[in-house]
């Protein structure tokens, strides 16, 4: 709740101290003595546009700083923001701090931490709820009213939320294994495609482990052989490849002439014995240059089948691996992957069937409450409709409506209905949405209504009523004075008023006093003792403090207090 409000040079506020206290804390003063001004400071507070009109005429800037006690709080939503905000609680204190310069600029912090205005309105909204006659109320925001309704409903409701949710969730999980089956079913059709074809190709070569080294090694031996035979070949073809006459031919003809020339002259003798010789010897040589040709061992066909078959391996490697175990490695996994896909459609068909349970045991669920709901909803109309009795509302009815959600978007987070709070205002008035209710002391009753049966289930610790009893007087004003007092029962409320009765109902009473000094206009905020209190309301009641009105202000007040 607020515990300590300081204002510094907002418009005639010079400095001001505001400590408002548990229960009903009511605000009054003379027209005119600047209490708009204490809810304008709030709402800074609550993130509210700032202007540079509202520094004090010689300042520099505004200041206003608010005070929170948030050690009894259990609001997981606050705790959420705040944890996200990087803000940490110290003593379950909450120090929310805004200053506007005269260059239009605005600086909010919380606990010393700068905020922007977005995280402030987060951090505020689940502190103070401020109503005027312009002000928008969470009441009247239709987003909400499942929650206040829920909150109604109590741990009935709760526990039929809280299955729902469950089934939900579950039902939730199946329709997204699905999907991620049927994209991975999409996409796995050209997976499966390459995959067969890879498997196929592995599967068709029959490589075995180890097979590369050998048929490299076998192949070093035909290299070798090869080079063996074609020096052979090459030799005995430069030794009798002449096809006129091979070098052995000539060599044979050059022997026998130089005999025949031997045998006329004898000098020639020791020449035609040495080419004879020769002729001889490399005959000789050449017979075994065939005889070694035609041992050697090289098969050309082999050396090509090796070939191919390493150029088939190299293929593979390049393909589905870095060596022939890596290749044999990735067709094991694509033959367990080809067996993965195959099982997509059978396990889709499964999960579909899981699917449709769970979507009956979550249509159950919501329906079921969606039950309650209209049936703690009915019990809602009836109590609120006895408030409206209370404040003069006598032709006013209240409704609940449950719109189905349509098919697209059936299943929401909070059930199968959307919930709206509607009102009429007179017999024979078709009732409408709550937000679209009229403005003024209608609209601030209505909201008094709701709020007082809802005032248990509410979590906002402060609740603030701006002239609330704009356009009431008499036996309606008594009546708000009441329901006022029966809110602050549960929550802190703050009332800024011009009506004796609300002043009246007050545990704690303050006065906003206007005074002028040395050419300058100054509001003060001034907690009332109980003889203060009396004055202030025998002046609400007659303008001023006449004879017998001091009585008569006592009197309103045992009347009002003691009604409760």
């Amino acid at each position: 709740m607020l515990i300590r409000l300081e204002i510094s040079d907002l418009a005639v506020i010079s400095h001001a101290v505001f400590e408002p206290r548990e229960g009903l804390n009511v605000i009054s003063g003379e027209t005119g003595a600047g209490k708009s001004l204490l809810i304008d400071a709030i709402g800074l507070i609550l993130g509210s546009k700032s202007s540079r009109n509202i520094i004090r005429t010689g300042a520099g800037s505004t200041f206003v700083e608010a005070v929170f006690d948030i050690s009894s709080d259990n609001d997981e939503e606050l705790s959420k923001i705040l944890s996200d905000s990087g803000i940490t609680s110290e003593d379950g204190l909450l120090i929310i701090s805004r200053t506007v310069s005269k260059d239009g600029k605005s600086i909010a912090r919380v606990n010393g931490r700068t905020v922007v205005l977005a995280v402030l309105r987060s951090i505020a909204s689940c502190l103070v709820d401020i109503h005027g006659q312009h002000d928008t109320q969470k009441i009247f925001d239709q987003s909400v009213h499942v929650d206040l309704l829920d909150s109604f409903g109590g741990e009935e409701v709760r526990n039929c939320f809280d299955d729902y949710s469950r089934k939900l969730n579950e039902y939730k999980e199946s329709v997204l294994k699905i999907r991620n089956l049927q994209a991975s079913g999409v996409s796995s059709g050209k997976r499966k495609e390459y995959l067969e074809f890879a498997v196929k190709e592995i599967s068709d070569a029959s490589l075995k482990e180890g097979e590369e080294e050998t048929l490299k090694e076998r192949k070093k031996v035909l290299s070798d052989l090869e080079k063996s035979i074609n020096g052979l070949t090459e030799a005995d073809s430069l030794l009798n490849g002449d096809e006129d006459m091979s070098v052995v031919d000539r060599l044979g003809r050059a022997s026998k002439d130089i005999s025949s020339l031997s045998n006329v002259d004898p000098s020639y003798k020791d020449l035609s014995s040495r080419l004879e010789s020769l002729y001889l010897e490399i005959q000789s040589a050449c017979e075994e240059i065939r005889d070694l040709a035609e041992k050697n061992p090289f098969d050309p066909e082999e050396s090509s089948r090796i070939d191919k078959r390493l150029g088939l391996i190299y293929e593979l490697q390049a393909k589905y691996g870095p060596s022939t175990a890596d290749v044999l490695k990735f067709y094991e996994d694509s033959v367990e992957e080809l067996d993965s896909l195959k099982d997509i459609n059978k396990k889709i068909s499964e999960l579909k069937k899981e699917r449709a349970l769970k979507e009956s045991l979550v249509l159950e669920a919501a329906t079921k409450l969606s039950h309650i709901r209209k049936a703690k909803a009915d019990l809602l109309c009836k109590e609120i409709s006895s408030e409206f009795k209370d404040l003069m509302l006598d032709d006013a009815s209240f409704e609940v409506r449950f719109d189905e959600r349509p098919k697209e978007r059936y299943f929401s987070s909070k059930g199968t209905d959307d919930i709206t709070f509607m009102f009429s205002a007179n017999v024979g008035e078709e009732a409408r949405d709550l937000s679209k209710t009229a403005s003024g002391g209608e609209a601030s009753r209505i909201m008094l209504a709701v709020k007082n049966i809802l005032s248990e289930a509410d979590m906002i610790p402060t609740l603030i009523f701006d002239e609330i009893d704009t356009g009431v007087s008499g036996n309606a004003a008594f009546l708000i004075a009441r329901k006022l007092l029966s809110i602050s029962k549960h929550h802190q409320v703050l009332c800024v008023t011009h009506t004796s009765q609300l002043a009246a109902a007050a545990d704690h009473n303050f006065l906003i006093s206007k005074s002028a000094s040395e050419g300058r206009t100054s509001t003060t905020i001034t907690a009332l003792d109980d003889k203060e209190k009396i004055s202030e309301i025998s002046r609400l009641m007659s303008g001023a403090e006449l004879d017998g009105s001091s009585d008569l202000a006592e009197k309103l007040i045992d009347n009002i207090r003691s009604s409760i």
